[in-house]
C-alpha cells in the first residue's frame, strides 16, 4: 500500500515533466530572413524554421518572378539542412509590386480554377528546384463576405494537397486580429499546418502615438484567432517584432540598431521609437507557451543582437 501512494506522485511528477519537455521540443521558432546578411551569419541554434521573403507573383499572379538572388537561397537551404533545420519560401508580402497592401495580383489569380491551378504548379516547381521544406503563403487579404474568401479556400486546398504529397508544409501569414482577418475562413484551417499571426503593426488609426505590439495585442490576437476563430491552439504562431515603430505607421529602428544607439534590452520605448525589448519577448513568449501555442514567429531575425541582449535568446530561455 505505501509503495503504491510513493509510485503515483512519482509518476504524476515524470508525465508532468514529460509533457513538458515535448512541448518544448515541439515549440517552433520561425524567423522571417530577406538577405540582408549572409546566411551563414544566421543563428541555426535558435531557430527551428527560416521563411526566405520573398517570391513575388508576376502581375498575372499565376507565375512568379525569378527569385532575387538564387544563390543566396541555395545556400541557406544547403546550410539550414546541415543543421537540421527546415527552410519555406514566403509567397507575396506586403509591398508585392503594386504598392503596400495592394493585393491585386493574388485576386486575378485566385478568381480562376486556371489561374489557381497555374500557381500551383508553378509554386511547386519552385519548391523542387530550390529544395525547400514548404511554402509560406503571404497574402494580405483575401477580403471578408466576399469572393475572395473563398477562392483564398480553393487555392490553399489545392496548393496543400499538392504539397502534402511531397512531404511539404503549408503556412500563411495573416493579420492579428479583426477586420480582415475574417477573409481567411475556417475551412482554410483543416489545410494548413499553422498560421503565424503577426500581433505586431497596430498602431493605425488613432490620432495619438501608441505602441504597435504591446503584450495586450499578443493577448487579443490570440483570444481572436483561437477562441473566436477556432484555430487550434497548436496551429497558431504567436508573431514578435524585432523592429521598432512610431505610430502611425511610421516604422523606427530595428532592435540591434536601437541597442547600439543605447536603448535598454528591458524597455520598449527609445526616442519615440515603440519596440519590444526581452522582458516582453519573453512574456510573450511565455504566452504563447500556456496558451498551448505551436510556437513563435519573428520579423525579422536579421534585426537582432548577437550578443546577451539578443531577442532570440530571450526567446530560448522561455522556451
Amino acid at each position: 500500500m505505501k509503495i503504491k501512494n510513493l509510485l503515483l506522485p512519482l509518476l504524476i511528477i515524470y508525465l508532468v515533466t514529460f509533457s513538458a519537455s515535448a512541448q518544448t521540443k515541439d515549440f517552433k521558432v520561425v524567423g522571417y530572413y530577406t538577405p540582408s546578411i549572409p546566411p551563414e551569419k544566421l543563428p541555426f541554434d535558435l531557430l527551428t524554421h527560416i521563411n526566405y521573403a520573398f517570391a513575388i507573383p508576376a502581375k498575372t499572379g499565376d507565375t512568379l518572378f525569378p527569385i532575387g538572388q538564387p544563390d543566396n537561397l541555395k545556400s541557406l537551404v544547403k546550410i539550414a539542412h546541415q543543421h537540421k533545420k527546415s527552410v519555406f519560401i514566403s509567397i507575396g508580402g506586403w509591398g508585392i509590386g503594386d504598392g503596400g497592401g495592394d493585393d491585386t495580383r493574388f485576386h486575378k489569380m485566385a478568381e480562376r480554377a486556371e489561374g489557381r491551378h497555374t500557381f500551383v504548379k508553378n509554386v511547386m516547381k519552385f519548391v523542387k528546384t530550390y529544395q525547400v521544406d514548404g511554402v509560406d503563403l503571404d497574402w494580405e487579404y483575401p477580403d471578408e463576405n466576399s469572393p475572395s474568401a473563398d477562392h483564398y479556400v480553393s487555392l490553399v486546398s489545392e496548393l496543400a494537397d499538392s504539397l502534402h504529397k511531397k512531404g511539404k508544409k503549408l503556412t500563411a501569414a495573416v493579420i492579428s486580429k479583426g477586420v480582415k482577418g475574417g477573409g481567411i475562413k475556417k475551412e482554410a484551417f483543416d489545410k494548413m499546418d499553422w498560421l503565424n499571426l503577426m500581433a505586431y503593426d497596430d498602431d493605425y488609426g488613432p490620432s495619438y502615438v501608441i505602441a504597435h505590439s504591446p503584450y495586450s495585442l499578443a493577448l487579443k490576437s490570440l483570444d481572436y484567432w483561437i477562441k473566436e476563430r477556432g484555430l487550434p491552439a497548436h496551429k497558431a504562431l504567436l508573431g514578435l517584432p524585432f523592429y521598432s515603430k512610431k505610430g502611425m505607421g511610421n516604422y523606427g529602428p530595428g532592435y540591434s540598431d536601437l541597442i547600439k544607439d543605447g536603448a535598454s534590452q528591458y524597455d520598449d520605448y527609445w526616442k519615440g521609437a515603440f519596440y519590444n525589448g526581452t522582458i516582453t519577448i519573453e512574456n510573450k513568449v511565455k504566452l504563447a507557451k500556456n496558451r498551448g501555442c505551436g510556437g513563435v514567429m519573428i520579423w525579422e531575425i536579421a534585426l537582432d543582437t548577437t550578443d546577451d541582449t539578443s531577442l532570440l535568446k530571450a526567446i530560448r530561455r522561455s522556451k
